[in-house]
Order: structure tokens, then C-alpha cells, then sequence
């Protein structure tokens, strides 16, 4: 193994000892502990973390609910930013080295909420010049997820989309990347004030769900703009509701569970009679359908549209490890404040 002193013996890292349905229960049953950093195999590298953001797949993991599951006791995190210090061999891996990069993995070893991080070389991605390490840590997740739902609509030729959740990072990354390409794009909210922070980016089409007439204005909205896609990030009743407002054919594609409800309120005529369907977008399988060509396409543009600013993360809470548990707790209790990112340095 190649290395770059100095590489400590033992690490800090967030750990779960386990999973509990109750996100605040969860969080409390996290510690901050000491262990060995880990050593890459042939193909991976170690990454000095900075960084790593607070996702709602991060959330689901803490509850048990996530598609993946570690062995406990566990490190969380999926992504996250650093610098690599060694590589397990491998001309890809020892490339890698001494470069600032936004590393990802799913392994059941390690996650990214620790000082060290182990990843696929594959995995790791040079960042961007204008990219720091914080700008770099959510670089993975939240835009990939926006660039593959605008693969759905463009692969299904719709004319236009809707969406819900239209002020978290993944619903604004989607109003710019809509914007650029003419794709009339309707934005749901479920307060005012979240209303008026997108008409002040002058978006056209935006609903507060919490309006009087809001289905009625939604469904309308949904027919003259011949929006046949939806996205939702909400799940409960809103499945329902977004998938009643499309014309026939229409897709409600489900990719997040704000609400941590089960999809509910869909009316069986519209499925049977009006050709509409529920559909599911999982970021893990839609990347592994790419090629290791195309996924490294993809996450270049990513990070040049990161840098231009078209999907751009904006942080409001950073966590320091020493504030581990208290600053996790705020953020969940406040999640329409904005990202939160963990400091590991």
C-alpha cells in the first residue's frame, strides 16, 4: 500500500449501535468513538475526510429504513469530501493520490461520517477547481438524483413536470436545471413564505399545497401545461394527490419519503382507466445501470454545473463532531431551515 505520512493509527467516527424507527431516538443512540482507520484493498483508496452532508437517505439509514443496511455497530454517511492519502494499489487508485475528491460508497465496512473513509477509486472524483470541500461533499447524492430525474423527462418526452418539495436542495437544483433547458417546470410548496422564495427567482408556475383550491388550481395548472411527469419527494397523501392532477398517462415518480408515510390516496380509475402509473427512482440503481464511462461523465457534469452554480447546495447548519448529536437533533427539527453538513476536521 502506497501512503502519504501522516496517517494516525486511530480515527474519530460517528457510529450507530442501532436502528431505531424514531429519527430523534436514533440520533441519540450516536456516538462519536475512537477506532483504527481502515486500510484500502487493491482498487480503493483512503480518503482524509472534511466533509459530509446530512441526506434524508442519511436519516433513513439511523431509522432502519434505508435500502441498505450495516452490520451494527455502523458508520453512517454515503458521501462526502476529502483528500486521498493512500491507495491499496491499482494504477487508477495510485492516480488518485494527493487529489481533492468527492468520494461515495455503500460498503458495509465504513461510512463517510469519520476522519478516514475508504472508497472504490471509481468512486472518487477530482473536484472541480472552483469546488471546495463543502461544495464537494454534496456532490454526489442530491445532484445526481436532479440530473436523473431530467433524464426522465427528456427519455419520456415530457413536455413538462411538476414537483413537490420544491425548496429542499433537490427540488431548487430542479428549477434551475428545468429553467436552462425550457422545460416548464411546476413547483409545489406547503407554506407561503416558501412560495415567495421562488417567485423572487421569478419561477412562473408555483402552488402552496396549503392554499385553499390547491387541487383544483394544481390539476388546471397540470392540464394547460400538459405536465405528464411528477416528482415526489413527499410520499403520504401527496402520491395521490399529484398523481389526480396529471392527464391521462401521466407518471408520479416517487424518490423520497419526507413524510414517512406509506404512498396512499390513489384512486384506482385513474390507474385503470386513465393509463397512470406509480413509479420509484433509487439513485444506487440508477447509477449501477450506467456504465463506469457514462457514470463518469455524468459526475463531471455535475461538477461543472456545481461550479456554474446550476447545482449548487446551499448550507445553513454546519456540524461540528463535538456538537454531533445536538446539532443533528436542530436539523431534523428544523429541516426547511436548509442543509446541514458535518465538519470532520
Amino acid at each position: 500500500m502506497t501512503s502519504s505520512p501522516p496517517i494516525p493509527a486511530q480515527m474519530r467516527a460517528v457510529v450507530l449501535d442501532d436502528y431505531r424507527p424514531d429519527v430523534e431516538a436514533a440520533i441519540a443512540g450516536l456516538a462519536v468513538a475512537s477506532m483504527p482507520v481502515p486500510r484500502p484493498d487493491p482498487g480503493e483508496v483512503l480518503v482524509r475526510m472534511e466533509a459530509a452532508p446530512v441526506n434524508q437517505s442519511d436519516l433513513l439509514f439511523l431509522q432502519g429504513l434505508y435500502g441498505v443496511r450495516k452490520s451494527l455497530p455502523a458508520v453512517p454517511g454515503w458521501e462526502g469530501a476529502g483528500t486521498v492519502v493512500a491507495s491499496g494499489g491499482g494504477w487508477f487508485a495510485r492516480s488518485m493520490h494527493g487529489r481533492r475528491v468527492a468520494c461515495s460508497g455503500q460498503s458495509d465496512a465504513g461510512g463517510t461520517w469519520a476522519e478516514y473513509f475508504v472508497a472504490p477509486a471509481q468512486q472518487c472524483v477530482p473536484l472541480h477547481r472552483d469546488v471546495d470541500f463543502e461544495l464537494g461533499a454534496n456532490s454526489v447524492v442530491n445532484p445526481l438524483t436532479a440530473l436523473g430525474l431530467l433524464e426522465m423527462i427528456r427519455q419520456g418526452k415530457h413536455r413538462a413536470a411538476l414537483q413537490n418539495a420544491a425548496v429542499s436542495q433537490v427540488g431548487l437544483m430542479m428549477t434551475r436545471l428545468c429553467r436552462d433547458a425550457g422545460i416548464p417546470l411546476i413547483n409545489v410548496v406547503r407554506r407561503e413564505e416558501q412560495a415567495r422564495i421562488l417567485r423572487e427567482q421569478n419561477e412562473p408556475h408555483v402552488l402552496d399545497s396549503s392554499a385553499a383550491g390547491y387541487d383544483e388550481a394544481l390539476r388546471s395548472l397540470a392540464h394547460e401545461l400538459r405536465a405528464t411527469i411528477a416528482f415526489d419527494a413527499v410520499a403520504g397523501e401527496m402520491t395521490g394527490r399529484l398523481l389526480d392532477a396529471l392527464p391521462a398517462g401521466g407518471s408520479a415518480v416517487v424518490y423520497g419519503a419526507l413524510s414517512n408515510e406509506k404512498c396512499r390516496e390513489l384512486d384506482p380509475i385513474g390507474l385503470i382507466f386513465a393509463g397512470k402509473r406509480v413509479e420509484a427512482f433509487y439513485l444506487g440503481e440508477w447509477i449501477k445501470r450506467k456504465s463506469f464511462v457514462s457514470t463518469l461523465r455524468i459526475v463531471r457534469r455535475s461538477q461543472a454545473l456545481i461550479a456554474a452554480g446550476t447545482l449548487r447546495t446551499s448550507v445553513a447548519r454546519r456540524i461540528p463532531l463535538s456538537g454531533l448529536r445536538e446539532g443533528l437533533l436542530n436539523y431534523v427539527r428544523n429541516l426547511s431551515e436548509g442543509k446541514a453538513i458535518l465538519l470532520l476536521r
